[in-house]
């Protein structure tokens, strides 16, 4: 009997340890995507990102997005990421072509219908002639005629990287522009997550600057059910296992039910067309 005991009250203790985890890292109140966005049959699902392995903090949404709505995905990267770090599995010479591997294996977990890589320079997006990262952008929105585009904030690109924040600039143009687009989703944290991030991640401390800051979740998703997803496309990018550890730590320690059980959420600052 005192052993049944034992194991309900160290029970109790591990949900009551998982509900305030959850309850510390997300935000209450947030509505989920679906209740915000009326999808439907003939909807598009665009996502426009600097570098293979932007894609990881929305690949539960696209998860949900492709095999729950079946709604087509189109991936743009504007760069190969080819001055990242290799993890000691390639020479800086070959990371271009491994990361490109990488993103193959990427397309296959998501099941993503199309997937574009461009040439521009990675680090140096930002310097590039910005009309025509817009122009090059516009081209893929018209030739797959996207109704929601996925990218990054034009403020602070997450935590600071100049790319990104070309990226999400470039994205919401050309979404203002498309007569197809009804709406555009950027990728944000919650205040407990980048509080979180600000204390483990050295990237978040060194880059993030608050006077630019994030914006303000108006959607969640709950990807509690795709997360087998999230892992491998995180686990995709093996070339990048360091960031994904600094980024996501613990991910490829504790169970899988675990962290995601805390980590159970995407969030997003969602515009209307009206709104960009």
């Amino acid at each position: 009997m005192i052993w049944v005991i034992i194991a309900a009250f160290l029970l109790l203790l591990v949900c009551g340890a998982l509900a305030f985890g959850n309850g510390f890292v997300n935000q209450s109140g947030v509505p989920r995507m679906t209740r915000r966005v009326r999808f439907g049959k003939d909807d598009k699902i665009l996502y426009v990102v600097a570098h293979p392995d932007d894609e990881v903090l929305m690949s539960g949404t696209l998860s949900l997005l492709k095999r729950s709505l079946k709604l087509p995905v189109k991936a743009l990267y504007l760069t190969h990421g080819e001055d990242g770090p290799t993890f000691d599995l390639v020479p800086k010479s070959g990371l271009k072509e491994r990361r490109t591997q990488e993103l193959g294996r990427v397309k296959e977990i998501l099941s993503l219908d199309e997937m574009v890589v461009c040439d521009y320079p990675d680090r140096y997006l930002a310097n590039q002639d910005f009309e025509e990262v817009c122009r090059m952008v516009g081209r893929e929105m018209e030739a797959f005629q996207p109704t929601y585009v996925f990218t990054f904030d034009e403020s602070i690109g997450m935590y600071g990287h100049t790319d990104h924040v070309a990226a999400g600039k470039a994205a919401v143009r050309m979404a203002k522009q498309a007569e197809s687009v009804k709406g555009v989703f950027q990728m944000t944290l919650p205040s407990g997550m980048l509080a979180l991030a600000l204390r483990m991640s050295k990237t978040f401390r060194e880059r993030y600057n608050a006077e630019h800051g994030l914006p303000k979740p108006n959607v969640a998703v709950n990807i509690y059910r795709w997360r087998k997803y999230r892992y491998a496309v995180t686990r995709a990018h093996e070339t990048q296992t360091a960031v994904m550890r600094e980024l996501q730590p613990y991910y490829d320690k504790l169970p899988r039910w675990l962290y995601y059980a805390v980590f159970d959420r995407e969030y997003f600052y969602y515009r209307d067309k009206s709104e960009l």
